[in-house]
């Protein structure tokens, strides 16, 4: 047995794993989550208000790749001012039958990744298939993974984006753009990027509501993936479908949990799971005109399988560097 621990920096994270690998792999863990394949707690939260932050724990085992393993990542409001990413992640890979650590890798770019991927694997099941039409709350980093993911499923012909920050929406328009080469369209306000939208994705770190009932038309997909609630509760209580890619976190965090806490929502009102669907046990969208919401909190077994996946890579290309933790005896 191989008694070295593969050390992986986020450049050679990015050279292991690309949208269009990383959509595959999410698809895979949420039909094992779907098929009874993954043992994953819900994720630990750890509130440190001294320091405006906060972190996750993500524990997961994925039972067709054999693979385990848990990311910590937080968040920490005052890090801009730092030079620093609002999100810090490192993801450890271990040895399911030992408990070996086999790798740790920078986490970040995986998140950004996955959590782009989760929302593509979404729109796919649950949006229209011939969606043209979407719109991006958020001009941040997340903002450009979701589109990223939905550009390489949709055959998108019009993007719009809007922000707090009007030269943010405007850098966003421009580079990815230039980047995926559709229309790119920067909104003043939110009301007037989601009309008439297929496909409308709120990811900012507001906590307060951007999308009011009367904005949304038939047949949209919508997907939240801000830890706070950004969308007005009638559009949620009155939607077709509400799809969660983990009740039990959606419980405490996320989109809906306000609406539970206040006894409005209950698992009664779930139609069910992300992993459910992709495993063909629920059906997916049922109507072009259905109005669906998709409240994804995020997964850590996403987060391993994307690491088991840019491991088995980086062994192939010889990328990283070792270290011994502990010698095997």
């Amino acid at each position: 047995m191989n008694d070295s621990t593969l050390l992986l920096s986020r450049e050679d994270t990015k050279k292991c794993i690309d949208m269009r690998a990383c959509l595959e792999v999410v698809e895979q863990v949420f039909r094992a989550h779907g098929e009874g394949n993954v043992v994953m707690p819900p994720k630990l939260h750890l509130k440190m208000d001294p320091v405006d932050g906060w972190i996750n724990a993500m524990p997961a085992y994925l039972v067709p790749q054999n693979a385990a393993g848990l990311k910590w990542v937080g968040g920490w409001e005052k890090n801009r001012e730092k030079g620093l990413p609002y999100i810090m992640a490192e993801t450890i890979l271990i040895d399911a039958e030992t408990g070996f650590l086999k790798s740790v890798m920078e986490g970040g770019y995986i998140t950004d990744l996955r959590t782009g991927a989760a929302t593509g694997i979404a729109a796919k099941y649950l949006a229209k298939k011939n969606s043209k039409t979407a719109a991006i709350i958020g001009a941040g980093a997340q903002g450009r993974m979701q589109l990223r993911a939905l550009y390489q499923l949709f055959d998108l012909e019009e993007v719009r984006v809007a922000d707090v920050s009007p030269q943010a929406s405007r850098d966003f328009a421009k580079e990815m753009q230039d980047e995926l080469e559709i229309s790119i369209r920067e909104t003043k306000d939110p009301q007037q990027t989601v009309f008439e939208a297929d496909i409308i994705v709120t990811a900012t770190t507001a906590n307060e509501i951007l999308i009011k009932q009367g904005w949304v038309s038939k047949g949209a997909f919508i997907a939240s993936i801000g830890s706070y609630p950004e969308i007005d509760p009638q559009i949620i209580l009155s939607s077709n479908k509400i799809i969660v890619d983990s009740w039990e976190q959606s419980k405490h965090r996320g989109e809906l949990s306000r609406l539970v806490q206040e006894g409005k929502i209950g698992e009664e009102n779930i139609y069910g799971e992300v992993g459910e669907i992709v495993a063909g046990t629920k059906s997916g969208r049922e109507a072009k005109d259905e109005i669906i919401i998709a409240c994804l909190i995020g997964l850590g077994s996403h987060d391993i399988g994307c690491a088991h996946h840019v491991y088995k890579e980086a062994q192939k290309r010889r990328l990283g560097q070792t270290f011994s933790f502990q010698q095997s005896t």
